[in-house]
């Protein structure tokens, strides 16, 4: 009876510890982003990209950060199967910015420059699930 006991309980703390994770199996990817200019001093008065708070969540969130910010810029984050990762800058002056994202830091998943000098640079891709 004891053990019947212990089975049920222990079933029933697995079922509640991947109820609370929408993403159990923790499929995310290392993406690395890059934000540079064509000069050196180039600064950007803001900057937003996305992660994974927790490789175990299927959801990821936006971050901001205001400047002026020095580049080039280059960050490290995790971002969950089948969600998007993107980078977007907006330069300081009329410098004309390039953007990449990485899987592992090595393998370009995606690059964009800017349209025209002053204006913002995007890079977007949805990773594989």
């Amino acid at each position: 009876m004891a053990r019947q006991a212990l089975a049920v309980a222990g079933a029933v703390a697995a079922v509640v510890v991947l109820d609370g994770c929408s993403n159990p199996t923790g499929r995310s990817w290392a993406i690395t982003y890059e934000v540079s200019g064509e000069a050196g001093g180039v600064t950007v008065t803001e900057l937003t990209y996305t992660e994974s708070n927790d490789r175990y969540q299927d959801e990821v969130a936006e971050r901001r950060l205001d400047g002026p910010l020095g580049l080039p810029w280059k960050d490290e984050v995790i971002v969950s199967a089948g969600r998007d990762a993107k980078v977007t800058a907006t330069p300081s002056g009329q410098e004309v910015l390039t953007c990449r994202i990485l899987l592992d830091g090595e393998k370009e998943l995606g690059r964009a420059t800017a349209a025209g000098p002053g204006q913002p640079v995007n890079c977007a891709k949805t990773t594989d699930t």
